[in-house]
């Protein structure tokens, strides 16, 4: 079984500043170092005419984990995530993103569009959390869902810092 996650964000910029960001190398090194831990790493950030793709690793510390996560964990959490963004066809872009936590513990797969309202951009992502633990599997996906909640917030927060400042 799986569980579902949302969300919604609005950012103070055009979907086309949205998209040249997530285009620019310089705003993913400057979100980890903003929002992650020492230990993140870009580790792949490719631009074509269709669009862009980066994976980065996020190391989640021993401190942040809860004690319920311990259990099936080992100290700190290291997670994998791509994510691919289409072009901009002059009024939306969608993409598509995977994480992947070491270990096979657990996925996420999801996806998300951003489209335009005037001068501001509306981003939707949406997906599901499947955490690969024998009975606490459940309990582990929601934790992982408050997790992402808090995640995407600070990651629109900083979105929203770097495209004002453009």
């Amino acid at each position: 079984m799986a569980t579902r996650f949302s969300h919604k964000a609005t950012i103070q910029a055009r979907p086309e500043t949205v998209h040249t960001s997530y285009s620019d190398e310089a705003y993913w090194a400057d979100r980890l170092a903003s929002i992650g831990s020492p230990g993140d790493t870009l580790d792949q950030f490719e631009t074509s005419g269709d669009g862009v793709t980066v994976s980065v690793t996020q190391i989640i510390p021993d401190s942040d984990i809860p004690d319920l996560a311990k259990k099936v964990l080992p100290g700190q959490l290291t997670i994998t995530r791509t994510t691919s963004y289409s072009a901009f066809d002059g009024e939306r872009f969608t993409g598509i993103a995977r994480a992947e936590a070491v270990g096979g513990l657990g996925v996420i797969d999801g996806g998300g569009e951003t489209v335009s309202e005037g001068e501001t951009a509306f981003e939707s992502v949406s997906g599901l959390v499947k955490v690969s633990v024998p009975l606490l599997g459940g309990k582990l996906e929601k934790l992982v869902v408050d997790h992402l909640r808090k995640l995407f917030v600070e990651e629109y927060e900083h979105l929203n810092r770097w495209t004002s400042a453009r």
